[in-house]
């Protein structure tokens, strides 16, 4: 497990850019002296960085070379580096969301914490007993939980009454609008649609088909629940518009609630086609 990579810094508006660029630049830019000059930010900010990007599987390590692009972070590099298309967001959310290595408090709140609403000491009571179960022992620190806790909600919580768009310390997975923020409370909530994609599912439904000749409707609705916050009606809604789009055929017949595949690809493919047809 990795609690408290982060250096106490959510990510930032214009991180992943400076990220990819630098990664482009100098390989060893997170392991060298010159990564604060190359990015353009303090030694603690690097260390950061590099966090995150590892997190949301944008990059690949090793001690000799340094670091590379990973093949999603190859596509974000090449379609859209200033993370301007809430596409790659979602793509980024549901690497992070499934990182149970290196962001083991994102993948515990996402998977396996079933509070709708809560405030912050309430959560960490959950993720803590989760932390425990999930790692089989409970000695780590409850403060880089509570860390943890801190930068997951600053990097989601999206407080409309104070919320500057202009704030270059906000994270850009605000505005997806997962968690909102109300005084002291935190409410999980379907984001808006309208910056949702369809393509989101078909790509999660390319990652569980992989190897398989049909899901149930019930193994998405678990995974889009968790993850995305999205009602069943609302995956049925989406998964309906696929089957028509002649990606995946839905059978709901005789109560059987199966999804098979038509003409999915693999995840990669489903990114690149996005991508390319959007």
């Amino acid at each position: 497990m990795k609690l408290k990579g982060h250096e106490k810094f959510s990510l930032r508006e214009g991180w992943i850019t400076k990220g990819i660029r630098g990664v482009q630049n100098n390989p060893k830019v997170f392991t060298g002296n010159e990564g604060p000059d190359i990015l353009g930010v303090g030694s603690n900010m690097v260390k950061s960085i590099r966090y995150w990007m590892q997190s949301f599987g944008l990059i690949e390590e090793n001690p000799k070379e340094g670091a590379k692009l990973s093949d999603i972070g190859k596509l974000i590099c090449r379609y859209d580096l200033y993370l301007e298309d809430y596409f790659s967001l979602w793509i980024m959310h549901s690497q992070i969301a499934k990182n149970d290595d290196r962001a083991t408090a994102w993948y515990l709140f996402f998977n396996k914490c079933a509070a709708e609403e809560f405030v912050k000491e309430e959560l960490f009571d959950v993720l803590k007993k989760e932390l425990i179960v999930y790692a089989g022992t409970d000695s780590f620190p409850d403060g880089s939980l509570k860390d943890d806790i801190d930068v997951l909600l600053n990097m989601y919580s999206k407080n409309n009454a104070d919320d500057d768009p202009e704030d270059k310390n906000r994270s850009p997975l605000a505005t997806l609008g997962l968690i909102k923020k109300e005084k002291d409370m935190y409410y999980k909530q379907q984001p808006d649609m309208r910056k949702f994609s369809d393509k989101v599912v078909l790509y999660e439904l390319s990652i569980l088909l992989y190897g398989h000749d049909s899901i149930s409707i019930d193994t998405i609705y678990d995974v889009t629940r968790k993850l995305y916050h999205l009602s069943r009606v609302t995956l049925n809604s989406i998964l309906d518009k696929l089957d028509n789009m002649n990606y995946i055929k839905v059978d709901r017949t005789a109560g059987l609630d199966v999804i098979y595949p038509v003409n999915i690809g693999l995840p990669s493919e489903v990114l690149e086609e996005y991508y390319n047809n959007r």
